[in-house]
């Protein structure tokens, strides 16, 4: 059992001040039994006995003066009325079903004035027994603030994954209080059909077929610059001027075979064949086309159906996987409908390469394996998490950049390096050690600075990786810890739905089986009173 000396825990010698009581003093004599403690705090004596208390908490015994309980007066523990709600006469102690070992922490800190808290505790738990007992955390000493602080940020950064994650997912289930309608009935079986692979085998496969489009489409879109999957065609080109020149041959745009677009203009090349010359130039191939547009209506089909089926349609639409979406099939429908309107524009060069800048969304669809891999969402939401990191990182890089760009300047050649921000480039390599080889210093004073270039850029990224790398190991393992218990939590429910039906089953066999008993009782009671008429009919007879 934890005892308290009569001094509460107080060594040393208290030091007189000059010319008068001092502080100290001044405070013993408003408040009998008060002192301050090294740290400017007023600690209370109320008693000067040497009455002791008894405290089981949790099962674990403390003992204590009751003087230490009035060190701090605003504490419950110093609160009589606190007390005697959990006194026990029959024990003559003070139960509390409580952390022993908070308490422990707390009962020091009385004596002492100095909070400490043990690091093998959750943050979480022991704030709320501090709370409990009175004391505020800010109360708890430097030493063990970070590991008690750290512990109550990743509960904070856990929960924010978790809203964020359902929010993603915008799981719903069907809610029982609404009017059973087709509408309430089908929508969330619907969503959760095309939102959520893991929600049945249909949508497990339905899954994996929009996971072969994305793959198909992106293998057209990477495939379609290739010289494989590339035909050669011969196109008529119109002449800048009348010299037959081919150094002079401009590339037109091409209608048809007869006819080419000439500064908007259709000029039929029959009547002008000493301006026309002939080009070769690369198409996709036409299988790649059709590609395309079958993954396109689906993607279409499938987002429109998302759309009209989403339980909250404006959080889908500005959702990050609905603006992915949205952002790649838009290139594709714009192509559509500007080639649809306008057929002569699928001649022009200038047109169809900013179709092809635009086609680079496709790419984004390989966000869509975030619903497959949950360690490619939990890589992009590291990201988003991290942000105060990568600020960091980026104003590290900043500043060695600048620094070492403009040192590198003034110590090489002007020949080598041209000017400041010519050497932006060589900071930015050198720094993160890539080191392309296009530029390098070839003075003495230029090599040292490269050298003091690549060492700060290795500790400016080694400071600041490892936080992100935490974060995205934190966050993987709490979210494989959650996909873990919603799959036993879906387990659990198909179980009790089949006990469920087994039960109501075997209870409809047993109310048959009785049913069938009372039927043949009564058709043996039928059966014996026809041959006791018989019998009694039988005897009557004899008698006659």
């Amino acid at each position: 059992m934890d005892c308290l000396n009569r001094d509460g825990g107080y060594g040393g010698k208290r030091k007189k001040s000059k010319g008068g009581l001092g502080m100290s003093g001044m405070v013993s004599a408003l408040i009998p039994g008060a002192q301050i403690d090294k740290k400017g705090r007023v600690m209370v004596n109320m008693a000067f006995d040497k009455e002791t208390l008894i405290f089981n908490i949790g099962g674990v015994m403390f003992e204590t003066y009751k003087a230490t309980l009035f060190r701090i007066p605003n504490s419950p523990l110093a609160n009589d009325k606190f007390l005697q709600d959990h006194y026990r006469p029959d024990k003559k102690d003070y139960f509390f079903d409580r952390d022993p070992d908070i308490f422990r922490a707390t009962l020091n800190y009385l004596r002492t004035g100095e909070l400490h808290i043990p690091s093998y505790i959750c943050g979480p738990a022991a704030k709320n027994e501090l709370e409990y007992w009175g004391i505020k955390p800010n109360k708890i000493e430097r030493c063990c603030w970070t590991n008690y602080n750290d512990w109550n940020s990743t509960l904070e950064a856990l929960h924010q994954l978790d809203q964020d994650r359902k929010g993603s997912m915008m799981a719903e289930e069907i809610d029982t209080n609404k009017k059973r309608t087709w509408w309430n009935t089908n929508q969330p079986k619907i969503w959760n059909f095309f939102s959520r692979p893991d929600s049945s085998a249909p949508a497990k496969f339905f899954g994996f077929l929009s996971l072969f489009f994305v793959v198909l489409s992106i293998f057209s879109f990477i495939a379609g610059t290739t010289s494989a999957f590339q035909n050669d065609k011969l196109i008529p080109v119109l002449n800048h001027n009348d010299s037959a020149n081919s150094s002079d041959v401009t590339t037109g745009s091409v209608l048809n075979d007869t006819n080419v677009i000439i500064n908007g203009s259709d000029v039929n090349i029959n009547e002008t064949d000493d301006n026309v010359a002939e080009r070769w130039i690369k198409v996709r191939h036409p299988s790649l086309q059709i590609i395309d547009i079958v993954c396109l209506v689906f993607f279409v089909v499938e987002y429109i159906v998302r759309l009209v089926f989403a339980p909250k349609k404006l959080n889908f639409v500005t959702s990050v996987m609905g603006a992915i979406d949205l952002v790649a099939i838009l290139p594709d429908v714009i192509e559509i409908i500007i080639y649809a309107a306008k057929p002569e524009m699928m001649q022009d060069s200038s047109a169809a390469d900013v179709i092809d800048i635009l086609r680079i969304t496709r790419v984004l669809r390989i966000f869509r394996l975030i619903k497959h891999v949950p360690g490619l969402w939990i890589l992009v939401y590291t990201l988003k998490a991290s942000v105060g990191e990568l600020i960091l990182l980026s104003c590290f890089m900043i500043v060695g950049i600048l620094l070492f760009s403009s040192l590198i300047y003034f110590v090489e050649n002007r020949d080598n390096i041209e000017s400041i921000p010519h050497a932006f480039w060589w900071a930015i390599i050198t720094m993160t050690t890539v080191g392309y080889g296009d530029m390098y210093p070839v003075t003495i004073l230029g090599k040292l600075v490269g050298s003091l270039c690549a060492m700060s850029g290795l500790l400016m990224i080694g400071f600041s990786v490892p936080a992100l790398v935490n974060n995205f190991m934190l966050f993987y393992k709490h979210l494989q810890f959650a996909l873990q218990a919603e799959r036993e939590k879906r387990s659990e429910r198909k179980n009790s739905k089949s006990d469920f039906k087994a039960s109501i089953r075997s209870n409809n066999q047993q109310r048959m089986s009785q049913k069938n008993g009372f039927t043949d009782d009564n058709d043996n009671r039928e059966e014996g009173v026809s041959l006791l008429a018989v019998h009694i009919n039988g005897t009557e007879g004899e008698n006659v």
